[in-house]
């Protein structure tokens, strides 16, 4: 399946912790997954990039995980030094003064910053399994939308193909006209020159059979037949195969350029610019592809 490396994913999961993950992917050579978490849950950003590994090979990954807690058992402290110390300086507060009334825990339990409540939170692997179905749901979502926009990138890519395989169909026919019209062109300069061509016959025929052997093609074409074939071939790949088709769009334009090189024929050249203009546009929509 031919994958764009662009797309948006989220998934949700309710609970006593409830998660919203968002998962953001655009083009990247290589894997790269930037995980954005309250620095409390920094413990779990391992995991959700070894996750995310595991599904998808190519791109810049973004992943942004919020939560909400509801109905989490509360934990009540108390700081045990500051009542003391509350204590004590309404002691000497009372000594002081001559203050009669006794210094009593409703009176203490007003004084501030003595208490903090504090949620109860589980621990990792408890926290990462209540995650894990928010997460899985946004990683899904993410390759459904890569996967559509990853069609669609091929479909042009093929449609492109078709194009450049019509004009190699095109070149191979005029190779051997091209051959034939180079001997008839000969044969016409060497008559403007000289009356009698009997004795330059063989000549004639080892310079045509120089010029058909400096000019072959069918190599480069046989070559440039194949890495079509082979690009089409890619969407039965169940690997990544964006490195692969790019490789093989470079092979393709190696072998246009040496066919431009050898061939000094006008029409083939057209077809040959041609050509390089689709393995472009081919290009750009394979820098997409995971």
């Amino acid at each position: 399946m031919i994958r764009s490396m662009t797309g948006y994913g989220r998934g949700e999961q309710s609970g006593k912790i409830s998660w919203v993950v968002e998962i953001r992917s655009v083009n990247h050579r290589f894997l790269e997954i930037f995980v954005k978490l309250p620095r409390a849950w920094l413990l779990m950003e391992e995991k959700i990039k070894s996750f995310i590994k595991g599904r998808i090979s190519r791109g810049r990954v973004d992943v942004f995980v919020n939560m909400s807690c509801e109905n989490l058992p509360m934990n009540i402290k108390f700081d045990k030094s500051a009542v003391r110390n509350y204590y004590n300086k309404l002691m000497e507060i009372k000594q002081e003064t001559g203050f009669e009334g006794p210094v009593s825990l409703p009176l203490l339990s007003m004084m501030p910053d003595l208490f903090s409540i504090e949620e109860e939170m589980p621990q990792e692997q408890e926290l990462w399994e209540m995650l894990k179905p928010a997460l899985d749901q946004a990683v899904k979502n993410l390759i459904i939308m890569r996967e559509m926009e990853g069609q669609t990138l091929w479909n042009d890519i093929i449609a492109r193909l078709d194009i450049i395989d019509e004009k190699v169909d095109f070149i191979s026919k005029r190779t051997d006209a091209v051959i034939e019209e180079y001997r008839k062109r000969l044969v016409q300069n060497v008559e403007r020159v000289l009356k009698d061509i009997s004795l330059e016959r063989d000549r004639i025929e080892a310079e045509v059979v120089l010029f058909a052997e400096r000019s072959n093609i069918t190599e480069e074409l046989v070559r440039l037949k194949s890495h079509i074939g082979q690009m089409r071939n890619l969407e039965q790949v169940d690997d990544s195969v964006g490195k692969k088709a790019d490789f093989i769009i470079q092979e393709m334009y190696r072998e246009a350029n040496t066919i431009a090189s050898k061939s000094p024929d006008y029409d083939i050249s057209m077809r040959i610019i041609e050509i390089k203009s689709e393995l472009e546009k081919i290009r750009e929509q394979v820098q997409n592809i995971e």
